[in-house]
């Protein structure tokens, strides 16, 4: 009769230690309060190295769109194309990251100021006709990004 009084007991303390270690790492990690403390994100290496490593094997925007969610697409009126991913600035100190491939199967990552979820299709593709005018957008100088270099 007592081994349930035991185990409800242990069961207790296990989620207290749970909940007690795993919430503050989730919170200085994972969320705003992450960019509050530790200050924006403003690029992060292992979030372009794991994009790039995903985007290499697909050769049009919709098999990765169908792959991953996070996936943002736009085909422009002369058949080009470009896909990618962001990382809000605001939402984590891991932010601050755009990864794009394009359809001369070039992937490039991008570091800066990435402000709000899923960028690529709120501002940055913006009304881009061409990967050349996507390239050169005033978003990208706007909000300071450099390309990361994957070769470093």
């Amino acid at each position: 009769m007592q081994q349930p009084v035991l185990t409800r007991r242990l069961l207790i303390r296990l989620i207290v230690v749970v909940v007690a270690i795993g919430l503050p790492i989730y919170l200085l990690t994972s969320t705003v309060l992450s960019a509050w403390v530790f200050g924006m994100g403003a690029g992060n290496v292992k979030y372009a190295t794991t994009w790039r490593d995903r985007f290499e094997r697909f050769d049009d925007p919709e098999s990765a769109q169908a792959a991953y969610s996070a996936v943002e697409a736009k085909r422009f009126p002369n058949g080009e194309w470009v896909f990618g991913v962001s990382s809000d600035s605001h939402g984590s100190h891991w932010g601050g990251t755009i990864v794009v491939r394009d359809s001369t199967g070039k992937i490039h990552a991008y570091f800066g100021h990435v402000c709000g979820p899923r960028r690529l299709e709120h501002s940055t593709f913006g009304n881009s006709n061409s990967l050349k005018e996507f390239y050169e957008s005033r978003e990208w100088s706007q909000f300071k990004f450099q390309e990361y270099d994957f070769s470093r």
